[in-house]
């Protein structure tokens, strides 16, 4: 166990340095461990400290406190980062989110908020059963309030979870919990050391077995519960006579023909005595010898004897080994020999759990994505939850949607954690930002605009012209000339063909009748030089004489200088050869344009009223 100090200049930044917080509300946390316990050692009072967690064991509950002090003025982090000003009072430290915490594991801090000013003290608990092992570095998001502005940071600290383990009165296993593919190692628990006697079998649940001590580690690469089965035989007490038993002798004492005193002798393998038991007075049948005789390989002879007033007699031999059993009989002689052979057997179970492993998460789309600045793409994941984006390295706070909105370069790529914990991850997709070419700004002259920077155009680009927004068709030159009355939003786009990006220069404008433009052409311009308005200049009235194609409807339109229409009139053409006559006497002095429109288009002339 040891002690983290956090590093201050990452907890408390200088907020009058930030225009926004990075968080602003806080997110629920996951409950389901109350009840923790403050613990701290002797501490100043306006400091920072946090303690460690506790590790943990995959497979077995955890249930660890971890304690801290927040400060209660920017003091502290100005010991370690001069930049900020000391001594300005933190009024309010929030606890936004934890992630990263071991699959399993829940957590709940005594509270999320806390007023220095009072409460600097706190806790939070880490209780469940981690699933995984690892070593996982928890990330905790706080934010701070500084004079009302907020600064949000984050910090981290570790939580190892070893390997699971099981443990029973034959063996050990070392790692017998884990997603798709487990390296079970196994202990036994009953060594010969060296000794012999000792035999094992080992059914590992998965089809094959071993009869080694120590086997090697196993790999279980399917999902499913193996069932470890465990039998040792411990063979080392050997073989032992414990009893002889004379079931009949055949001989009685010589003079006085009563019960034999009955007495035996056992003479080992290599000829030599090893047991001769006291002779047991008028023996009755059966008479039973103790013997306690630990036995060799070979062939052992055993003699009953009457032990008579003079001398003895033999009632006969009979001859056994190690494996002897049943009853031994040598004429009227019949003997019992009781062997015992204690084999000692240890049986124990265990199991080795393998828990699918999620397939990767699939992103769309997918591969390099290329963006012009400004522009966004929308990520899609196949998973719809569970699941944590990541940009490089860093955990995106929040994104844990199945969509993702991306308008920044990176790698981006996504986590899903299956209901059991398990994870996977999905292949990267790289993001580039294009740069945009250079806006087109155009110059105007007169009702004329044009193209003014294209030097700094790209190398290969392409133009168009808008109208308030409308695709002008065709219109795709460096020079645009309006030739309809009224005020517009004239918008110019270049396109840079080598990346496909686009940038827009847009300029309010008016149409200005007392200009034409020296870049006026086609059938437009011709069409105009049919109109005729007589007199021009006019104090009251004039006539209009133009050409059209053909009969047929015709609208006629008079527009002020800043392209306010001020009169229109319809009427209808039954020749090609038109002659109108206008009134103008209530109009004021000035210029105007006049519009002729056409089936076929429109032709204009300006009129000068005195």
């Amino acid at each position: 166990m040891h002690t983290v100090r956090l590093p201050l200049s990452r907890l408390f930044l200088l907020v009058f340095f930030a225009s926004q917080s990075l968080f602003t509300t806080k997110m629920d946390a996951q409950v389901g461990c109350p009840g923790c316990n403050v613990s701290l050692p002797v501490l100043p009072s306006d400091t920072i400290y946090l303690g460690a967690a506790p590790d943990g064991v995959a497979g077995q509950y955890y249930n660890g406190d971890i304690s801290f002090r927040m400060p209660k003025t920017t003091t502290p982090v100005n010991a370690t980062d001069p930049s900020t000003p000391a001594g300005l009072p933190i009024s309010s430290i929030s606890i936004v989110a934890v992630v990263n915490v071991p699959p399993g594991l829940n957590w709940q801090p005594s509270q999320f908020t806390f007023n220095p000013s009072n409460l600097t003290d706190g806790c939070v608990k880490f209780c469940g059963t981690p699933l995984q092992p690892g070593l996982y570095n928890v990330e905790v998001f706080v934010s701070a309030e500084v004079f009302t502005l907020n600064q949000s940071t984050s910090f981290s600290f570790p939580i190892y979870i070893a390997p699971s383990s099981s443990t029973t009165p034959g063996f050990s296993m070392q790692n017998n919990a884990g997603c798709g593919s487990v390296n079970v190692a196994f202990q036994n628990n009953l060594p010969s050391n060296g000794n012999s006697g000792y035999s094992y079998l080992w059914d590992f649940g998965n089809g094959t077995t071993s009869t080694l001590q120590n086997p090697p580690p196993l790999t279980y690469n399917t999902p499913g519960v193996y069932d470890i089965n465990y039998t040792a035989s411990i063979d080392t007490f050997g073989y032992k006579v414990t009893t002889v038993r004379v079931l009949a002798a055949g001989c009685s004492d010589i003079l006085i023909n009563t019960a034999p005193d009955l007495y035996v002798k056992i003479k080992s393998p290599q000829g030599n005595f090893v047991v001769v038991t006291p002779a047991q007075n008028n023996s009755t049948f059966p008479a039973v010898f103790n013997i306690n005789l630990p036995l060799g390989n070979g062939t052992y002879e055993l003699e009953v004897r009457d032990d008579d007033t003079f001398g003895s007699e033999s009632c006969g031999y009979v001859y056994f080994n190690k494996n002897t059993t049943g009853v031994l009989s040598s004429g009227p002689l019949q003997v019992q020999v009781d062997i015992i052979h204690p084999v000692l057997t240890i049986q124990s179970s265990g199991t080795v759990t393998v828990y699918p492993q999620p397939a990767p998460p699939v992103i769309a789309p997918a591969g390099l994505i290329q963006l012009c600045e400004g522009e966004e793409v929308e990520l899609v994941a196949d998973y719809d939850q569970d699941i944590q984006w990541y940009r490089d390295t860093t955990v995106l706070f929040g994104e844990i949607f199945q969509q993702l909105h991306v308008a920044s370069a990176g790698q981006y790529w996504l986590e899903y954690t299956s209901p059991v914990g398990c994870k996977s991850q999905s292949a990267p997709v790289e993001v580039n930002l294009l740069p945009l070419p250079t806006p087109p700004v155009f110059q105007v002259t007169g009702n004329e605009y044009t193209l003014a920077n294209p030097n700094q155009m790209p190398a290969n680009y392409s133009l168009q012209w808008y109208m308030d927004g409308n695709v002008l068709t065709d219109e795709t030159g460096p020079t645009y000339c309006l030739m309809e009355p009224g005020v517009f939003l004239m918008t110019l786009e270049v396109t840079d063909n080598a990346s496909g990006c686009s940038n827009q220069f847009s300029l309010g404008v008016s149409f200005n009748p007392a200009y034409t433009c020296a870049s006026a052409s086609g059938e437009i311009a011709e069409t105009a030089n049919t109109l005729v308005l007589f007199p021009n200049p006019t104090a009251g009235s004039i006539w209009a004489n133009f050409e059209v194609k053909k009969p047929g409807p015709i609208s006629m339109e008079i527009f002020d200088v800043i392209g306010k229409k001020v009169w229109q009139e319809t009427l209808h053409a039954n020749t090609t050869d038109m002659r109108h006559e206008l009134d103008l006497g209530r109009f004021p002095g000035g210029i105007y344009l006049l519009k002729i429109q056409t089936e076929d288009g429109y032709i204009s002339g300006r009129i000068l009223k005195e």
